[in-house]
């Protein structure tokens, strides 16, 4: 007897200190999670705390004024039945229970000011679920596992000021939310109490709700300038950073199979990943020449008639590029040095694509492209689908990656391909051997005669 009069006691100081903040308190919870209980914490308030069921006290419930359910057993709640059952209630708190739906909506409550839903797994509420409240002043919804809220649920409520929606999964990658950026006068947004202590869920979860909308919007409005679909892929930031300009937006666009036959000029602010696959695109002189183009990490540019890249040597954008895609084109050679330095000194390339195209196998150009290939097999992610388009028969539809110097440099009859440089090589050594043969015959003849070479007898 004495150990129940004690646990009521606390109950009855802790939770009125703490109440606003945590009205189901996790250190007194732990006597009933088994069962159900209610006891008066405020005899002068008429205010009744419950944990579990709170059937035994519907037959003398209209002197109750304020009502917290906690650890409610059941997944789902009638709000109708419950509001019925305490007709005067003025506060009403739902909290800390595995709750996830409610299975009607709020009946007429005349009195009913405060509602308070916290520490659930309320997920979705029924259409209109809170119209009837029509006196309701504060609505808190904090850490339930809402995920989007139709605001003209909430906008006909006029004497709704205060609402509180912190701690929810908001979804962030569609339009559900962005009713959230209207802050005209009476709007639902400027009712939100902790509307800059929203966040979203995957995929930017952790990041501030209002400056992800902000952004997505942003993307939104810029591509229809473009003739392109658009994606806002993730958003970095610290969590808590409010404003947008804190945060960094990593934005996707695909203009593929738009029968482009130039890059475009315009593209929407942060776009990291670029696709213009299947266009009729041959210059890439914009790469250079076009700001727009600086921020572009990964760019797609497959089946397109691209036949050369050699005005992107020593660039800004071929010195920091990550994804660089060319399958398909027209492309028959490339600045080798020039991306091999590229590759050696940036640290930024992850992959790239080079099949598919006409190369050319011969003894002037193929060597360094192979062993530019060679070197950077991890990079080059289709390196079997690179193969030779022109060049010896034997060599045809064959990985330049696996040819031998020998395939590489026979002519198409067979015989191997001299270059004028080789025969300067060849003219050379023999010059040489010819020198040190001379040497040694002098140095024979002088050994056995005594006699000095005619060349040197008649140097003065």
């Amino acid at each position: 007897m004495n150990f129940y009069f004690i646990i009521i006691l606390l109950i009855i100081l802790t939770i009125n200190s703490s109440e606003e903040n945590n009205p189901c308190l996790n250190n007194l919870n732990k006597f009933y999670n088994k069962s159900s209980i209610c006891l008066f914490i405020d005899e002068e308030n008429n205010h009744l705390w419950c944990s579990g069921y709170y059937g035994h006290w519907k037959n003398n419930s209209t002197s109750i004024k304020s009502l917290t359910i906690c650890n409610w057993p059941e997944l789902s709640l009638n709000p109708e039945e419950l509001v019925s059952n305490f007709p005067n209630i003025k506060n009403l708190i739902i909290a800390n229970s595995n709750l996830t739906n409610f299975s009607s909506t709020f009946s007429p409550a005349k009195y009913l000011e405060k509602l308070q839903i916290s520490e659930t797994h309320l997920e979705i509420f029924p259409k209109d679920a809170f119209k009837s409240l029509t006196r309701l002043r504060i609505l808190d919804l904090r850490n339930n596992s809402l995920a989007k809220i139709d605001p003209n649920e909430l906008n006909e409520m006029m004497m709704l000021h205060h609402i509180y929606l912190a701690g929810n999964p908001w979804k962030c990658n569609d339009k559900s939310m962005t009713w959230i950026l209207n802050m005209t006068s009476g709007s639902l947004s400027r009712r939100i109490v902790d509307r800059d202590k929203l966040h979203c869920s995957i995929p930017f979860e952790g990041r501030p709700l209002v400056s992800v909308i902000e952004i997505i919007m942003q993307l939104e409005e810029e591509c229809k300038l473009t003739i392109c679909e658009c994606e806002l892929v993730y958003v970095v930031g610290r969590i808590g950073r409010q404003t947008t300009k804190q945060l960094m937006a990593f934005s996707s666009v695909n203009c593929s199979h738009r029968n482009l036959t130039e890059m475009p000029k315009f593209i929407p602010t942060n776009v990291t990943t670029l696709r213009l696959d299947g266009n009729k695109i041959s210059d890439l002189t914009p790469l250079v020449t076009n700001q727009v183009y600086r921020q572009v990490l990964d760019l797609y540019l497959d089946n397109n008639v691209i036949e050369s890249i050699n005005q992107l040597e020593s660039s800004y954008w071929l010195e920091n590029f990550r994804v660089f895609s060319l399958r398909g084109n027209k492309l028959t050679d490339l600045p080798t040095y020039a991306l091999e330095n590229v590759l050696l000194q940036s640290g930024n390339a992850v992959s790239i694509y080079l099949g598919d195209n006409p190369w050319t196998c011969d003894c002037l150009f193929t060597p360094g492209f192979q062993d530019l290939l060679i070197s950077y097999t991890s990079l080059v992610k289709d390196i079997h689908d690179v193969k030779c388009h022109t060049g010896h028969i034997d060599v045809l539809n064959k990985p330049i990656r696996d040819l031998t110097r020998t395939q590489i440099c026979i002519t198409n009859d067979g015989e191997y391909f001299i270059k004028p440089i080789d025969m300067l090589n060849i003219f050379l050594a023999s010059m040489i051997i010819l020198i040190l043969g001379k040497v040694i015959y002098d140095y024979w003849s002088f050994k056995k005669t005594g006699k000095l070479p005619w060349l040197v007898a008649k140097m003065p």
